[in-house]
């Protein structure tokens, strides 16, 4: 049983660990092209008269996307194991097929959205186009490739109860889903405000129109998408992966939790729903007093 819980607890250590490196290089692809908060500001810039060089693949926000792409890995990967493929082979050839995919629709959401806005005079940059492509495969191919990773241990490594029900596509769809839900909200916060509004007071209610006034020159002269992934490498990569970690590191916890209290694996898994029931209901609470205390020691948003 010791030996058991120990296997249990490396495997849930190392899923944290790809966890929180699957979630950073997450962001960050976000932030290459324009996924998630910088899409809004890329897109209504030239309506108000900022000509950028902003890559904008989004064609539907993180959450769907990343969802996608990390099906289809993890479908592909499911199809080369049932061919007798190796895992350290077929998640790779799986994440790689996703790369492709996740490139095509990059390119194709860019030049269309480009070309919609012929009217405000935005020109579509073929050398924005062709070298915003490798860095979005990249980065997106060590995210996709850590969500299958953690697909594979968990439909077929993890012991016991620990092991999904779930087949890997599923699992991809799911995390995908979530990881994709994290870069969007916890990233994010640490991309707008410090970059995007640096013109605006800190916590201020902003209109729209202020969304398209991006930050178009960097230290070094034309601010491109590699500027803005230097910067969030720094803050909003690292803190979207260590929510991600920690989600998975908790949900891992939990499990183990009921599966070391419980006697059978009915009441194990009965034992590890009602303890995350706990928790939400205890995060709720938490939350709700925090936002209380925030606004009545900071006030409301200044307004315009």
């Amino acid at each position: 049983m010791i030996t058991i819980t120990i296997a249990i607890i490396a495997w849930i250590l190392l899923i944290a660990f790809i966890a929180l490196i699957a979630g950073t290089f997450e962001d960050l692809e976000s932030d290459v092209g324009s996924q998630s908060n910088p899409n809004s500001q890329v897109q209504l810039a030239a309506q108000v008269g900022y000509i950028n060089r902003f890559f904008n693949k989004a064609i539907s926000g993180e959450p769907p996307a990343y969802g996608l792409y990390c099906a289809v890995s993890a479908g592909i990967a499911v199809v080369f194991l049932g061919q007798g493929y190796s895992p350290i082979l077929a998640i790779p050839l799986g994440a790689g097929i996703a790369a492709i995919v996740h490139m095509l629709l990059a390119s194709t959401a860019y030049m269309g959205r480009t070309a919609s806005q012929r009217r405000f005079e935005q020109p579509m940059y073929l050398d924005v186009l062709i070298r915003q492509l490798l860095p979005i495969a990249t980065h997106g191919f060590i995210a996709v490739i850590g969500i299958t990773t953690i697909c594979y241990i968990q439909a077929y490594i993890m012991p016991g109860v620990l092991q999904s029900a779930f087949p890997m596509p599923l699992l991809g769809l799911i995390w995908g889903i979530t990881i994709g839900s994290i870069g969007s909200s916890v990233g994010d916060v640490h991309y707008g405000t410090e970059r995007e509004f640096q013109d605006r007071p800190f916590g201020e209610g902003k209109r729209v129109v202020y969304h398209g006034r991006i930050t178009r020159y960097s230290e070094c002269g034309v601010r491109n998408q590699n500027d803005v992934v230097y910067f969030c490498a720094k803050y909003g990569g690292p803190i979207t992966g260590l929510a991600f970690g920690l989600i998975l590191l908790f949900e891992n916890w939990r499990s183990l939790l009921g599966f070391s209290l419980g006697g059978s694996p009915e009441m194990a898994i009965a034992i590890s729903i009602g303890i995350g029931i706990v928790i939400a209901v205890a995060l709720f609470f938490i939350n709700y007093a925090l936002v209380g205390y925030v606004r009545k020691r900071y006030g409301t948003f200044v307004g315009e």
